[in-house]
């Protein structure tokens, strides 16, 4: 039998249910709701209607089912594009795809492995930080190191250029992408676009920012064009995906130096906020399990020998623990776990049906964490990866921090590649003491879902 949004259950009184929704704690807030009112539920706003899906086998239909039937909501795409952020995040249909096989040029396995040398290097910087801070017994937001880390590793891979903000010190370019993400998932939500009209000074300061990224991206645009003359051997085999993108930019009529930007800026904030974020996680949670640490310090020094960071690419297979470190920190702390689209079309999903530009919020963290999809959920159980433990409930497909179909994230193996080098390198060579009281850290939901600020000491690691 059919089931239409009229027909969905979901709570009363639209003011009401604006009054309950607390932006930085949404995917909380519509996950609790889920518990009562099921896995497809509507939640009535006073604009408005938004279909909320916690249902796993539902959503993977849906991502399966883009570009075609489904899109990212409309008012996602129409915030970005205002601000000339327009790339292969927001782009759809035959746009999309163009974008797509332009911008994965420089993220494939292919270019990871020709730059390990230099993540090799930066991984060196970051050593050399936190061997100082345990030597001087500095208290650490580490946060921040992991986003300088991660920046330093996107812009070298993706645009040829060593920006080394590990070792700089105020001004650098994260003071400037920390503030692009909460704005647009800010404006995203806003009933009214106020912004238009009154300019608040976290409006004015976000429009500072993103001129100040694009000042960056033009000095990688006028490099990457010079290599280009330079080298016209490199219009055939791009090195990275700046490259890539400029070489497409002269065959396209519809790629110009908007798209340009937007793909540059996608691959900023993608590859530094989200892998960041999760190593952040990843770090509070294990401060709680020293029998994951102490998992993690064997396969490092079985692995690494005695390197005290990762010398060989190809030894990152090895790290199968590590590696299921990353995937239980995703599973339990996914950094987006909202994800937002509508039909292109009157479409029904299984026993639903869905107008046309209706809003769906997929929930998916619901999913990873029930007891139906993953033995005792809500533990942090790195275990339950490895082949040998054999879980009796195990449900990868309820699991979708990459998201899923078509549009899975391109940057998924060099997130992995980074959760690896930095996990064994951390743990390898330091004890670290979480000093913020472990409950006091909480979620903050801004596009992306991370930690609130917290404050650890390390120290060189004694057994």
């Amino acid at each position: 039998m059919a089931i239409t949004v009229k027909d969905l259950p979901g709570p009363k009184g639209a003011i009401r249910n604006v009054s309950k929704l607390k932006l930085d704690d949404l995917h909380n807030v519509v996950g609790e709701m889920a518990k009562e009112y099921g896995g497809v539920y509507k939640l009535k706003l006073p604009l408005g209607t938004i279909v909320v899906i916690t249902d796993p086998d539902i959503n993977n239909e849906i991502l399966q089912r883009r570009p075609d039937e489904f899109i990212r909501m409309v008012k996602m795409d129409q915030v970005i594009r205002r601000n000339d952020l327009h790339g292969v995040f927001n782009a759809e249909g035959d746009d999309w795809k163009m974008h797509r096989d332009i911008v994965a040029r420089g993220l494939d396995v292919k270019h990871q492995i020709h730059f390990y040398p230099h993540i090799k290097h930066v991984t060196e910087r970051l050593y050399n930080k936190w061997e100082k801070d345990a030597e001087s017994g500095n208290v650490i937001n580490i946060q921040q190191d992991l986003l300088r880390f991660t920046v330093d590793v996107t812009t070298y891979l993706a645009f040829g250029h060593d920006m080394n903000t590990m070792e700089e010190h105020g001004g650098v370019i994260q003071d400037h992408l920390e503030k692009i993400f909460p704005m647009i998932f800010k404006r995203i939500n806003m009933p009214i676009p106020w912004y238009r009209f009154i300019r608040s000074k976290a409006d004015r300061e976000f429009d500072h920012s993103v001129e100040e990224i694009k000042k960056v991206l033009d000095t990688f645009i006028e490099n990457g064009r010079k290599q280009l003359r330079e080298n016209p051997e490199l219009r055939e085999k791009p090195e990275n995906a700046l490259q890539a993108i400029l070489v497409a930019a002269e065959e396209h009529e519809n790629f110009g130096d908007v798209e340009i930007k937007g793909n540059l800026m996608t691959l900023l904030l993608a590859g530094e906020d989200t892998t960041a974020h999760t190593l952040a996680w990843g770090i509070y949670l294990m401060s709680q399990h020293e029998e994951v640490v102490d998992e993690i310090r064997k396969e490092a020094d079985e692995i690494l020998g005695d390197n005290r960071w990762m010398q060989e690419y190809s030894n990152h297979t090895k790290l199968k623990y590590i590696e299921s470190v990353g995937n239980e920190i995703m599973r339990l702390k996914p950094v987006a776990p909202l994800m937002l689209n509508e039909p292109t079309a009157d479409t029904q999903v299984r026993e639903y049906i869905f107008p046309k530009g209706t809003h769906l919020m997929m929930q998916t963290r619901i999913a990873a964490t029930d007891d139906k999809n993953f033995s005792n959920g809500m533990e942090f159980n790195p275990g339950r990866w490895m082949a040998a433990t054999k879980c009796p409930v195990h449900n990868p497909k309820a699991m979708m921090p990459f998201g899923g179909g078509p549009r899975y994230c391109p940057g998924r193996n060099l997130a992995l590649l980074e959760i690896k080098v930095v996990l064994s390198m951390l743990y390898k060579n330091f004890d670290v003491e979480l000093l913020t009281p472990y409950e006091e850290v909480k979620e903050i939901m801004a596009f992306t879902m991370m930690a609130s600020d917290y404050e650890v000491k390390l120290k060189k690691r004694t057994n």
